[in-house]
């Protein structure tokens, strides 16, 4: 009897699994109004890092008292003064840059997929500021929406077999359109100047892609999740042309601990030629958030000596 009360458990679990919407969980997500929130950055101890035309500069623990600043999933730069982050379900989060001082500021979309009140319909993972609108792509309901000062316009994805949870973690727009990479496929979706999406290849892939940013000189990087049984590594990778697709080549992996997820990447120009990267990790609601600011030498393209030096 024990055994088909088991069975039965079981087979109530696929099937909710199987129809959606129909065995739905009750509500999990509150939307909420626009408003400021306690921020501070706590100086954090990595030890010195630098590598191949790479350097860490610093890196904080990022403390808020409002438990909407989680999950975040994204991360961009409006301005000189701000960080932008997006959370992983349908908030955007204004960030002071450490030392300026100041508040967070919180606020939903103002529209998307679905029921607001679920999470799961509004698990939002990539963020893309272009042509004065914000730019963003869902999981679940597999999405692109176009946030703009006319409303939102969105778009579906074409079905690329998408497993629960997983879809589409970064983006950047390349000479030949959007390109918009999952988290866990070789295949990667690129949208072009004609509103017509086709897939291309991305090859070299170690672990799971987590977000991309493109650098001032227009070369795409890549932040790398690889998983094993010491925990996350955390790995940078240019993303490179190859043929008709991609191919990607790492080149560094960060000093985090063992559960700490770069979920975020965004870069800037500096005034004395190089390059700013800005990296955030993702707390899961139950580990910290980080916030790490390095330096790219641009000359010395990061990784290219010790790419060589290995192909001898």
């Amino acid at each position: 009897m024990f055994k088909l009360l088991i069975l039965f458990v079981f087979l109530l679990g696929f099937l909710a699994l199987l129809s959606g919407d129909r065995f739905e969980r009750r509500p999990d997500r509150e939307p909420a109004p626009r408003h400021p929130a306690s921020l501070r950055f706590e100086p954090l101890a990595l030890g010195s890092w630098q590598e191949a035309g790479w350097r860490l500069d610093g890196a904080w623990v990022v403390r808020a008292d409002d438990s909407l600043i989680a999950g975040l999933s994204a991360l961009v730069l409006p301005g000189r003064d701000d960080l932008l982050a997006l959370t992983d379900s349908g908030r955007l989060v204004t960030l002071p840059r450490p030392g300026s001082g100041g508040h967070a500021m919180v606020e939903d979309l103002p529209d998307g997929p679905g029921d607001p009140h679920y999470r799961r319909y509004r698990d939002s993972e990539a963020l893309l500021l272009h042509g004065g609108e914000r730019w963003v792509t869902f999981e679940n309901r597999h999405s692109l929406w176009r946030y703009g000062a006319g409303g939102a316009r969105w778009t579906d994805l074409p079905d690329l077999g998408w497993s629960i949870n997983a879809g589409v973690e970064a983006m950047v727009m390349t000479p030949e359109g959007l390109l918009m990479l999952p988290e866990e496929s070789g295949i990667a979706l690129l949208l072009g100047p004609d509103g017509r999406f086709r897939t291309v290849a991305v090859e070299g892939r170690s672990g799971g892609l987590a977000d991309a940013t493109r650098l001032p000189d227009g070369r795409v990087l890549v932040a790398e999740r690889v998983l094993g049984w010491r925990g996350i590594r955390n790995r940078l990778a240019w993303l490179e042309p190859d043929g008709a697709g991609y191919r990607l080549r790492a080149f560094a992996t960060l000093p985090l601990g063992p559960f700490d997820n770069v979920e975020g990447l965004a870069a800037e120009p500096l005034a004395d030629g190089r390059t700013r990267l800005w990296a955030i990790t993702d707390n899961d609601g139950w580990r910290r958030t980080l916030l790490l600011a390095l330096t790219l030498d641009t000359a010395k393209r990061p990784g290219e000596r010790r790419a060589a030096s290995s192909n001898r």
